[in-house]
């Protein structure tokens, strides 16, 4: 708007799944916003060249263009009042057809040390999943780039790259035969110079990934993305899962080479209840899932779900949110601008109202503090060692935190998550731009992402309240079933004492401690602590040093300096790495 305000005679272009999915919100939407002159819904590339092949024969005069109502593939525009919906254009089968950005230098300048690569493989998905955008039958057919190509593009960025990661921005990245090549160049890659450290991605959901993840060795975050694990919930998205026996392969072949497997669960699905909504968390957890993460229900447009039928059919209750860190105040010919970008989610259905969802989230976090990473994974494993679940340690706690120190974190992430949500998007987008506000917001880190945020806030600076309240819960499980003597209390006095020294104050890279232990946790932290540890039982005390790396200083330091030390910058980079990294090393040393 305010660039056709100064130049009206600029063509605006448009693209991207934003857009609606159905015909009357399309002309709404362009009706909305009148300084969009075209859409282009779908691929993008050929239909742009269409574009312009059009404008260029009417000296690029977009008014005469829209008079005459050119239908131009995948170009949808309003006319007199009429919506102009150009014909669906077939999607690119040869990929190499498409100039890359990275082997024309057109990338080179965004090699700045904070910015992460991305790149393309594959295009397309084969599930038919109704709350995402690539869901529908346009995009079916899997198209890809050649392998010659993925490979010049690697070994272009990693001469460049100074950042740690890597994006692979496929939908099932690991799937295809091609994918294993691509995983061996990138190892090869790895070997030479050490990166890519970790690899983002969405992984595919076929047992063929476990090829890729061996070859990686612990680079890939091995996502078990289930969504729900209630049959008629996944039958009203249309989504057929992974069988849960290849999904504990695939968490086991993680485990073997030192990767971080990753479940995602979505909640306030269609017929998801709080019941239901649990279930599928401690369902993930007793699969051995490292990383079992509930993701809101959001509204994308370009999906099935996001229509008049799905949302009646469901009685789907929804609010509106920005996005976290995506709004701020820019300037455009000398005169400010605000930008937010607002999100719709679901918080309530006709098998879950609200009150429920908020129990739903507030098990979440707790999921976040108390399990995930493994966090307390030497705990888990003892309990293991007496046939007692993870996810009744985690119900546990969920169910006494009202009684524990947390509380106060706990309410105030309750608060922040109803404070974020707002009825009416109209309003919000007001608010949002009122003189100040967004300065206000950048300047407070008022809106977060409150899961990971609030994670973060316990992960650095609470870990004591947070081994207070596993050691309890453990114990208490443990004198449930009759297994507490003194051995164990021993054993878990001294534990905590050993993982207190390790996770405590993680962002104080220059704190050396040593202390004595009976019990040799050096070595069986090397076990990940799944033997018992009964058998490394020492009557004369074992001196342990406690330590970062320099490998582990420098890759923290990096982290933050390319993320940024607010807790939600914080929360971010728990999300991306490998939490193990952070702890203090561990090593026996002479006194």
């Amino acid at each position: 708007r305010k660039i056709k305000e100064k130049f009206p005679n600029v063509i605006v272009v448009f693209g991207g799944p934003n857009y609606p999915n159905e015909v009357f919100t399309q002309k709404s939407f362009l009706t909305y916003y009148p300084a969009i002159d075209f859409h282009i819904k779908g691929e993008g590339e050929t239909a742009f060249v269409d574009l312009f092949q059009n404008l260029e024969q009417l000296n690029f005069d977009a008014e005469v263009f829209k008079e005459k109502k050119i239908r131009s593939g995948n170009c949808h525009y309003i006319s007199k009042g009429e919506l102009i919906r150009g014909e669906t254009l077939p999607r690119i089968c040869v990929l190499d057809e498409i100039p890359s950005p990275y082997l024309s230098g057109s990338l080179d300048k965004f090699f700045d040390g904070k910015l992460t690569p991305s790149i393309q493989t594959i295009r397309g998905c084969p599930f038919k999943c109704t709350f995402c955008q690539e869901g529908k039958d346009y995009f079916t057919k899997i198209n890809k780039f050649s392998l010659a190509r993925v490979k010049e593009e690697l070994d272009y960025i990693a001469k460049r790259v100074k950042v740690a990661n890597l994006y692979i921005v496929d939908s099932n990245f690991g799937m295809y035969k091609q994918d294993v090549e691509t995983c061996k160049h990138i190892s090869a890659i790895r070997k030479k110079n050490g990166w890519p450290k970790f690899i983002e991605t969405a992984l595919g959901k076929s047992k063929k990934i476990k090829e890729s993840i061996a070859i990686l060795e612990g680079g890939l975050p091995i996502s078990v993305s289930v969504q729900s694990t209630d049959a008629s919930v996944l039958e009203n998205i249309d989504r057929k899962n992974i069988p849960p026996q290849t999904a504990l392969e695939i968490i086991k072949d993680s485990d073997t080479h030192g990767g971080s497997s990753f479940g995602e669960i979505i909640l306030c699905l269609p017929g998801d209840t709080f019941e239901k909504h649990f279930k599928s968390m401690f369902d993930m957890i007793d699969a051995g899932t490292n990383v079992v993460r509930s993701h809101q229900l959001l509204m994308l447009p370009d999906s099935d779900m996001n229509t008049r039928e799905q949302r009646k059919k469901y009685e789907m209750q929804t609010r509106y949110r920005l996005q976290p860190k995506c709004f701020g105040n820019y300037e455009l010919y000398g005169e400010p601008l605000s930008c937010a970008e607002i999100d719709e989610l679901c918080v309530a259905n006709n098998t879950m109202n609200y009150d429920e969802y908020l129990k739903c989230r507030f098990l979440n976090l707790t999921v976040e503090l108390f399990y995930n990473n493994r966090v307390f994974k030497e705990y888990i494993n003892l309990l293991r060692q007496y046939n007692i679940k993870a996810s009744t340690l985690i119900k546990k706690i969920n169910d006494k935190i009202p009684q524990t120190s947390l509380i106060d974190l706990y309410e105030d992430f309750m608060k922040q998550t109803e404070k974020s949500l707002w009825k009416d998007k109209s309003e919000l987008e007001k608010y949002i731009k009122s003189p100040g506000m967004i300065d206000k917001y950048i300047k407070e880190d008022l809106r977060i992402n409150e899961q990971l945020s609030y994670r973060a806030k316990a992960f650095f600076y609470k870990m004591n309240e947070l081994h207070n309240i596993v050691v309890k819960a453990t114990r208490e499980l443990l004198d449930e079933k009759s297994h507490l003597s003194k051995q164990q209390e021993d054993y878990l006095n001294e534990l905590t004492r050993f993982s207190i020294l390790r996770k405590n104050n993680l962002l104080s890279l220059y704190v050396k401690k040593t202390d004595k232990f009976h019990y040799d946790f050096v070595e069986i932290s090397k076990r990940n602590f799944e033997d018992t540890p009964f058998a490394y039982f020492n009557q004369k005390k074992l001196n342990i040093n406690f330590s970062h790396s320099n490998e582990q200083k420098e890759l923290i330091s990096k982290y933050i300096g390319v993320v940024g030390s607010s807790m939600n910058n914080l929360g971010t980079i728990l999300s991306k790495s490998v939490v193990e990294d952070f702890y203090r090393t561990v090593a026996h040393v002479e006194k």
